[in-house]
């Protein structure tokens, strides 16, 4: 598995995303990049190489990309205050007391991308930890938290954990 991000640089956050994405797969495999289509849930894939799994999120400052060859999930997140409300929709007193509200999102999103599940799911799905281990809600997933500068990123994969680090890509900028 591999990660990478970057700063937007002026695109938008999709077309950043799908840049960052190119990137990857040619530094990762080489050539064009394939085909991509979208599951009825909306998760992005590439049908005529099953074998390859991405995962893409993008944030208001920057965009991330994990590539593997098992299922994957990644989110990117901004500083920002989640709302009291909205946390209150998606955690537990005990994962907030495990957890900061923003580390607690981007986990849960990055395993909602993995399974290929909705936003909704979010309030159903429980993390913990077991001192600096972060427990998924279940055990084939490994799931691992970064901090990139003043974002903040998770990666939830199946039977590979993903890595240590991140690899930051600079795009060209774009000027509209």
């Amino acid at each position: 598995m591999k990660i990478f991000y970057a700063a937007r640089n002026g695109y938008s956050g999709s077309a950043a995303a799908y840049s960052l994405l190119e990137y990857a797969f040619r530094s990762e495999h080489g050539g064009a990049l394939p085909e991509i289509k979208k599951t009825p849930n909306g998760k992005p894939y590439f049908p005529e190489r099953p074998e390859l799994h991405f995962s893409l999120s993008h944030a208001g400052t920057h965009v991330l990309c994990a590539v593997s060859g098992k299922p994957v999930g990644a989110d990117i997140e901004s500083p920002r205050l989640v709302s009291e409300r909205a946390t209150r929709f998606f955690s537990t007193p005990e994962e907030l007391r495990l957890f900061h509200p923003l580390d607690l999102w981007v986990l849960k999103e990055s395993y909602i991308k993995l399974t290929g599940g909705t936003l909704v799911l979010m309030k159903e799905i429980r993390f913990s930890r077991a001192g600096d281990r972060i427990i998924p809600p279940d055990s084939t997933t490994v799931s691992r938290l970064y901090s990139l500068g003043d974002c903040r990123a998770a990666v939830s994969g199946t039977d590979e954990p993903p890595p240590d680090s991140i690899e930051l890509i600079k795009l060209p900028t774009v000027n509209f």
